[in-house]
């Protein structure tokens, strides 16, 4: 067995089952892939905390960082069946990040492309613009990290400032754990400001009801954009490209951005998904 022509595959127990099942999905492709290229494909069970193995050869984990030359991850765009493989789990730093997008450019059936998949994320809720900003948060509120233009607490503080007249609703993630410091910070936000709530009901319906996003970098604004919401992003991410971009513009820039002419939603993301990412079916 040669390891110039070894893939080691590092996966969670649970998903190394899945592939030798034949229910991997994007996983049993990959493998698929590689062994009709002659090549060797290992497969290595991990957990959450697990040292990446230093083994000759070709490396490939799945959504966690990169560690050595010879390693690439494999990571979801969004939802399946879109994908990507890259040098580094940083999506502020995947190639598609600095590379242009130029609308006239895209053929294909883009509008077919954001209705299908409209109807698939948001189903029968109707889609309209009620007033409100919708914004998700994601984890760590108190800092200030290197891809972001400044804190999530911050964040929510410069769109009051920034947008003076619609009322601005926080929904929490679902996955993170808050501490109490956070919580109390968002709660004297909330009290000072009666224009600030937190949600009552699922983001989905928010996002199908509000006038535009304000995030970091969720993935919510990009599911927004199958509904034509337009975003405000404050931190680096892969698909800032038709969004307001606080690190690219400033604040002030990044709101007349998002709040100016619609770009062309559907073009974007036949452009994303269809033409830069891998499909697995």
């Amino acid at each position: 067995m040669s390891a110039e022509h070894t893939l080691h595959f590092h996966l969670p127990p649970w998903h190394i089952d899945r592939v030798r099942d034949g229910k991997g999905g994007i996983l049993n492709r990959v493998i698929e892939t590689v062994e009709a290229r002659g090549w060797t494909c290992i497969l290595h069970a991990e957990t959450e905390t697990a040292a990446l193995p230093v083994a000759e050869g070709h490396h490939l984990v799945m959504n966690r960082p990169v560690i050595g030359g010879n390693t690439l991850t494999l990571r979801r765009c969004l939802r399946e069946p879109f994908w990507r493989i890259e040098a580094t789990n940083d999506r502020w730093d995947w190639p598609i990040a600095r590379k242009p997008f130029r609308p006239r450019q895209v053929n294909g059936h883009a509008g077919g492309f954001i209705g299908n998949w409209r109807g698939r994320i948001f189903g029968d809720l109707p889609l309209t613009r009620q007033g409100h900003v919708l914004i998700p948060l994601q984890g760590k509120l108190l800092e200030h990290r290197h891809f972001q233009s400044m804190s999530p607490v911050d964040m929510i503080r410069a769109t009051l400032a920034a947008e003076p007249e619609r009322p601005l609703i926080l929904s929490l993630h679902p996955k993170e754990t808050y501490s109490e410091a956070e919580l109390a910070v968002l709660a004297a936000l909330i009290a000072a400001e009666p224009r600030l709530s937190l949600a009552q009901e699922p983001t989905l319906n928010l996002l199908a009801s509000c006038d535009y996003v304000v995030t970091q970098n969720s993935s919510t604004a990009l599911a927004g954009f199958f509904a034509e919401k337009p975003a405000v992003l404050f931190a680096r991410i892969d698909f800032h490209h038709i969004a307001g971009s606080v690190p690219d513009l400033g604040v002030d820039a990044a709101f007349a951005c998002a709040l100016g002419p619609a770009p062309a939603f559907a073009r974007y993301l036949f452009w994303y998904f269809k033409q830069n990412a891998i499909t697995a079916c």
